[in-house]
Order: structure tokens, then C-alpha cells, then sequence
């Protein structure tokens, strides 16, 4: 008698759930030019470093002002200096973006 391995592979796709709610969306409150729009970014969330460059490009095309902030770890010395660099951040900024589905 052989052993056998199996690999069992999953759909990566969402089913769409009818009994849920739709998520929230917001609006600027008019033109998105002359505003500035906070990209907050992870260093281990590489993909979206890719999207935030496009976001950067689109928003500067439409006569926004992106200002991204990079935070770092979340605890001890580093955590203070995220939570400091984040409320600065805030007070910048008139709408902000911190990630896709967060």
C-alpha cells in the first residue's frame, strides 16, 4: 500500500452575501481639488504601496493634495512614535484613506 498526499485547493473569490448589509461609502462633501487627502500606508502591506502611487497620481491629476504617511510598528517606542505620526497626520488632512476594506 502507497501513502498518499492530497492538496486541497480553496476559490480565493467572496460569494456575494444577500443578507448583509452593503458597506458604508462617503462623499467629500463637493470637489475633491484643494483637498488634502490623507494615504496612510503599512510596510507590510506591499501591494498597496502600488495602489497608493496610482491613487498619489490621480488625485494630484484632479488638483488634490495627497500627503501619505508611513507607520511602523504599533507597540513600545516605535508605537509611540506611530500613534504621534498619525495624530500629526490627521490634523493635516481632510479626508483620509487607511486601507481597503479595514
Amino acid at each position: 500500500m502507497t501513502d498518499r498526499a492530497y492538496a486541497f485547493v480553496l476559490d480565493p473569490r467572496a460569494e456575494a452575501r444577500p443578507h448583509e448589509p452593503e458597506s458604508a461609502t462617503f462623499d467629500v462633501g463637493g470637489p475633491i481639488a484643494g483637498k488634502v487627502v490623507g494615504l496612510r500606508l503599512d510596510a507590510v502591506w506591499r501591494s498597496y504601496v502600488a495602489i497608493v502611487d496610482e491613487w498619489e497620481r490621480l488625485l494630484v491629476a484632479d488638483g488634490a493634495v495627497p500627503k501619505v504617511v508611513w507607520v511602523g510598528e504599533r507597540v513600545g517606542a516605535e508605537g509611540e512614535r506611530t500613534r504621534s505620526d498619525l495624530e500629526e497626520w490627521s490634523r493635516l488632512i481632510d479626508v483620509g484613506v487607511v486601507g481597503l476594506g479595514n
